[in-house]
């Protein structure tokens, strides 16, 4: 009995340390490159962060885009985005390389299903930036169906 919550107890913190990684870590290096290369991060913009859809009946489904750009020096990479909960579904450009100066979006779609009065969503996603992850935001009021 013991050596199974020990066991579980590894497998827990294992699985807490590997969720913590950020995209910015997860960058690799070419194995014949020089040792003492940079890393080469890239930077992305955002047209906006925040989405309001304002009031709306419970049940609908709405989405919006975020639209960004690559305003670093070498390829932006998204390699994940993560919702705050599973009524909130990112489609994203997965690990395919954006070349500088180009542009892109993000989808975000949200089912208001089951979730009356304020609702508040998070997205992280994570890219090859130097900070690894940016948050963007939507909200909306869902009116309880009657």
């Amino acid at each position: 009995m013991i050596f199974r919550v020990r066991v579980l107890i590894v497998c827990i913190s294992a699985l807490f340390y590997s969720c913590n990684e950020s995209a910015s870590s997860k960058i690799k290096t070419d194995v014949n490159s020089n040792l003492n290369s940079e890393i080469l991060y890239s930077e992305i913009t955002f047209d906006k962060v925040i989405h309001d859809f304002g009031n709306i009946t419970e049940g609908e489904v709405v989405k919006t885009s975020f639209k960004f750009t690559n305003t670093g020096d070498s390829d932006l990479y998204i390699v994940n985005a993560v919702a705050s909960c599973g009524c909130t579904i990112p489609n994203y450009p997965k690990n395919v390389p954006i070349e500088p100066g180009n542009e892109g979006e993000i989808e975000v779609n949200f089912d208001s299903k089951g979730r009356p009065n304020f609702q508040s969503k998070l997205v992280k996603i994570s890219t090859n930036t130097e900070s690894g992850s940016i948050f963007l935001k939507i909200q909306a009021f869902v009116e309880p169906k009657k």
